[in-house]
């Protein structure tokens, strides 16, 4: 498995973890409370904490790239970092899910 792979299945495994309380407690909802009046729910999910999801995946000396206009799509962040293997990369995270979406070397 790759170094990315890998980095990919902790994410995963983050959110599993984050989501156990309510699984064990069972809050989350069910396919009834979808329609229920007070579970009006907005379009928009919540957005992770970026640099701490990166460091939880194990980034580190991690710097935001500014977005460029329209260049940088809604829900993602774009991120200078060092991965796992020492290497200078940038890093698109999904920030809604907290996952990876894109590693590449960074261009300096």
């Amino acid at each position: 498995m790759t170094r990315f792979g890998k980095t990919l299945l902790a994410g995963a495994a983050s959110i599993a973890l984050m989501a156990s309380p309510a699984l064990a407690e069972g809050d989350m909802l069910q396919p009834d409370d979808l329609n229920a009046p007070d579970a009006a729910a907005t379009d928009t999910m919540p957005e992770v904490d970026a640099v701490a999801q990166l460091q939880a995946l194990g980034y580190s000396d991690i710097e935001p790239i500014d977005a460029q206009g329209d260049a940088e799509a809604e829900g993602q962040a774009t991120f200078t970092a060092t991965n796992l293997d020492g290497q200078s990369v940038m890093v698109t995270l999904d920030t809604h899910t907290g996952t990876v979406i894109d590693e590449q070397p960074a261009a300096y």
